[in-house]
């Protein structure tokens, strides 16, 4: 049945686009297509990206699925407080693990401890 369908829609859809359409719409000078067909789709593809999210959330009571959120374990070992890029292809960054804080400088064939203390207690979390 799926394989019947493929062929129905292969069929159409070759029979729909020829050689001469494909010219015209890449090599042609003028434009042929009037700009109310232009905002109609951005309407039909706002509306049906509205339609979408509404299901979603009906689907999921109200709240955005988990999957679509970002979610912070409570038993996390490993956190990053700051990453900032010192180079093209070199990061500085700050990471706490196990109450201990590693300063890593991070490069594309290596990553480097620069320096590690215990953590601040004084930080918010």
């Amino acid at each position: 049945m799926i394989a019947a369908v493929r062929v129905a829609l292969s069929t159409v859809f070759l029979t729909i686009s020829s050689a001469a359409g494909a010219q015209r719409l890449g090599g042609a000078a003028e434009t042929d297509i009037s700009l109310v067909r232009v905002f109609l789709a951005l309407f039909f593809c706002l509306i049906l990206a509205s339609f979408a999210v509404f299901l979603i959330r009906q689907r999921y009571g109200g709240r955005m699925p988990a999957m679509f959120t970002r979610i912070a374990s409570k038993t996390a070992r490993l956190r990053l407080i700051e990453c900032r890029r010192i180079a093209p292809q070199s990061d500085l960054c700050l990471i706490e693990c196990d109450d201990r804080e590693f300063l890593l400088l991070i490069s594309p064939g290596q990553a480097l401890v620069l320096k590690e203390q215990p953590a601040a207690e004084s930080r918010d979390s």
